[in-house]
């Protein structure tokens, strides 16, 4: 790989071990994967597809081998599994979190919110472009998250939701550096130009999260980026200008990264172990007054909160938004752009109630389900009908995880699979 000249200067000031650093350019990326402890745990997995080797910092996350599962195979389709670039995984396992409710501010394709959502109450995941938010939204659905709505704004504008947030996660946009080694159209687009104003962009990202930051809430910062300007430099131009306090990382993160100017801003380099670039740190907002949101509820839609029961046999609320009903993600009413709102539980055609692929994701184990076998489930992403015993709705499963919906009618089942995620 041809690396910009201007780049490789910079990266002799700071890179240890530089020549092995060059070096790691002609050698192939690790990949990873998270288990989706919402759907399988990661002993039930492992025992499912055979042993792989833990990712040091992260409990339920692993080494991809060569010809691991990829995204036809049914356990993805399942949600079983994320797949990440394995030194992203460190940004939210690096600290101990304590948070009600949390917003990951550039989410998409979701990655930090895999890894949030089962550490916090409520999430908020949001993106500012529309197409990267119906990923992020398709991905929080097939991961079955039941506590995380999907938002699409300018991160300047949760600033009008007050200091509500406990946590705030802020993975900048960024000059990519860190992911030159896959993804040379990065290096193409490289300039140093081009790292400044993303360094002003990302400062003016964070003051917009001090806004919407209770005190003595966190934010997390990272980037996938080398950069000086767009890491420690943003937060030290940060720091100086706010009242907030770096937060030491775990020990289980600080022995597989390094720093430059203070041991709590922490870094990757690919040549230093099984990863990409990243950086990241966390700063704490000083301690003092908080100031909470009001919990606002819709009024629940009583018919359909009594489908729901009938089918899951949980007593859930379910709010309507124009024609659509949702289980809300959180008892927040925030003036947002909401892409999902929670759980979809389905809408009506004409006078008949149809539920979501999203209801029987997030709550299928809780359903009459069909257990499927590898081929059936092959066969199930595909559209195809399947044979069963079930009468009415129910769920299929892989592996304990629940893959989507089907109707039957005592011996034939009638595929609920959305179109446009089949194979």
């Amino acid at each position: 790989m041809r690396l910009p000249e201007d780049f490789i200067n910079e990266m002799k000031d700071i890179v240890p071990k530089f020549d092995d650093f060059l070096n790691s350019y002609n050698q192939k990326p690790a990949r990873a994967f998270k288990v989706n402890e919402n759907k399988i745990s990661a002993a039930d997995y492992i025992a499912l597809c055979g042993q792989r080797e833990n990712v040091p910092f992260a409990a339920d996350c692993f080494y991809a081998i060569e010809n691991e599962i990829r995204g036809a195979h049914p356990y993805h389709h399942a949600g079983m599994i994320y797949f990440q670039e394995p030194s992203a995984m460190s940004v939210v396992n690096a600290f101990d979190i304590d948070a009600d409710l949390a917003l990951d501010m550039c989410a998409a394709p979701g990655g930090k919110t895999v890894q949030l959502a089962d550490k916090v109450k409520y999430l908020v995941s949001n993106d500012i472009t529309p197409s990267r938010a119906l990923t992020l939204k398709s991905n929080v659905e097939r991961m079955g998250f039941t506590n995380v709505a999907v938002t699409c704004n300018d991160p300047c504008e949760f600033e009008k939701c007050g200091q509500i947030f406990d946590l705030i996660l802020v993975d900048a946009p960024c000059s990519g550096e860190g992911m030159f080694r896959k993804d040379e159209t990065a290096v193409a687009q490289w300039s140093k130009e081009h790292s400044l104003s993303c360094a002003d962009r990302q400062y003016a990202i964070l003051l917009s999260a001090d806004k919407a930051l209770r005190q003595g809430g966190t934010i997390i910062y990272s980037t996938c980026t080398f950069s000086v300007a767009e890491n420690e430099g943003v937060i030290e131009r940060f720091l100086q200008n706010h009242d907030y306090e770096l937060v030491k990382p775990s020990q289980r993160i600080t022995d597989y990264t390094t720093y430059l100017t203070h041991p709590y801003m922490r870094r990757f380099y690919p040549h230093l172990g099984k990863g990409e670039g990243q950086f990241f740190a966390a700063i704490r907002k000083v301690e003092g007054g908080s100031i909470r949101h009001k919990e606002s509820r819709v009024k629940s839609d009583y018919s359909v909160a009594a489908f729901v029961k009938e089918l899951t046999g949980l007593s859930l609320d379910c709010v309507r938004y124009g024609d659509n009903f949702y289980i809300p993600a959180m008892p927040y009413a925030l003036d947002l752009r909401y892409m999902s709102g929670g759980v979809r539980a389905g809408g009506y055609v004409g006078k008949t109630f149809k539920p979501d692929h999203y209801l029987f994701s997030a709550y299928g184990s809780f359903m009459q389900n069909a257990v499927l076998d590898e081929d059936a489930a092959v066969k199930y992403i595909k559209g195809e009908q399947l044979e069963g015993s079930m009468k009415g709705y129910g769920a299929v499963t892989i592996g304990g995880a629940s893959l989507g919906g089907v109707k039957g009618d005592g011996s034939v089942l009638k595929n609920l699979y959305p179109k446009g995620l089949r194979n």
